[in-house]
């Protein structure tokens, strides 16, 4: 196939490039970028995801097991008779703060949960329903939407899906079928020339390539491969892939597109700058969902050899992450040894779990 690099217009004599010719090679130029961009998408996002799936996710089902054994381990030494009541107290806050960040990762564990709530005086459920309320409410307060009691918070993906859900609902109330505008109607009609402009290339495309018309084997078969290719790039309004395919099968040389009139490039740019915009927008789609998938910052712009290394940094933090907390499991063993770490423990409000 004819690499979209050789689609380019010059000027059909030997003056200047008029401003539409070079605003059409400005734009082949960005929407084969985006297209290399996009495919670079499609092909690292699986290794990130595979990378999360096989060496990060495992790592973080370690750090929640064996906090979860901390936890148990320091409630029975809580209640050692060697301990003085300042241990306690420092060990009751290292308790809590451990719970809270076992029963975060997994609400359903009960004994964790009970244990919470008994070193903290509180109760996490009740905790959690009016940091949700809070929450709730202070998204109405921001854009005027109100969330249901039932909204999953805890998930970014369940947290979107239901403010687009409850957006969509509001815009279709608000709608009202109104009388088209003169900018409505020219934008209508200047649609339909982009959509025209569009289909006669692949009309073109279709006469020429259309395989019932082949006696010879061989010919059908590569007319039937290339018919395939022009209406996979027609559903896709993929006016630079049908011109590819024009000069491919000569139907159109390097001077039919030169002198192409300049209305016609005119329209020809409104495709190509909606094709960008689109490949575009599917990019910044994947970088976000995927940093919804990963737990990270969405809206920043990261590339895909950058999130793989700060996959990578996770992964060796999880790590150290498990082998801390072994270690701890065996030093808070000795209740001797756990007094002594308690005496350098500095009991913090608020204070952010560990792991």
């Amino acid at each position: 196939m004819t690499s979209s690099k050789a689609i380019r217009i010059t000027a059909p004599t030997a003056g200047p490039l008029s401003r539409a010719r070079k605003q059409f090679n400005t734009l082949v130029k960005k929407l084969e970028a985006e297209r290399v961009r996009l495919a670079f998408w499609h092909t690292e996002a699986p290794k990130i995801r595979a990378m999360a799936d096989n060496e990060f996710n495992p790592l973080v089902g370690q750090v929640e097991a064996r906090r979860r054994d901390l936890v148990l381990l320091l409630d029975q030494a809580w209640h050692d008779k060697t301990l003085s009541k300042r241990d306690r107290e420092k060990l009751a806050d290292f308790i809590c703060v451990m719970a809270l960040a076992s029963v975060e990762a997994d609400p359903d564990d009960a004994e964790i949960k009970a244990i919470y709530n008994r070193y903290s005086q509180s109760d996490f459920d009740e905790e959690t329903d009016a940091e949700n309320a809070a929450f709730r409410a202070m998204v109405k307060q921001a854009t005027g939407i109100e969330l249901d009691d039932d909204t999953n918070l805890d998930s970014p993906h369940a947290f979107f899906e239901a403010m687009h859900e409850k957006m969509e609902a509001a815009d279709a109330q608000t709608a009202r079928p109104a009388k088209p505008t003169a900018r409505a109607l020219r934008h209508e009609a200047e649609e339909a020339k982009l959509k025209q402009s569009v289909r006669d290339i692949f009309r073109k495309l279709a006469s020429a390539l259309h395989p019932d018309r082949e006696t010879d084997p061989a010919e059908r078969a590569r007319k039937t491969d290339l018919m395939q290719r022009a209406n996979v790039a027609y559903g896709a309004n993929d006016l630079l892939g049908l011109l590819e395919l024009q000069l491919e099968v000569e139907q159109v040389d390097q001077a039919g597109l030169d002198n192409l009139a300049d209305d016609r490039i005119l329209q020809y740019n409104r495709v190509l700058q909606r094709q960008v915009s689109e490949i575009h927008m599917e990019i910044e789609s994947l970088e976000f969902h995927l940093a919804l998938d990963m737990g990270w910052e969405p809206g920043e712009r990261r590339t895909p050899k950058a999130l793989l290394r700060e996959l990578r940094e996770d992964i060796a933090a999880m790590k150290a992450n498990v082998r801390e907390i072994e270690s701890d499991l065996v030093l808070f063993a000795d209740v001797r040894k756990l007094k002594a770490w308690l005496k350098g423990y500095r009991i913090l409000k608020d204070e952010g779990p560990w792991y």
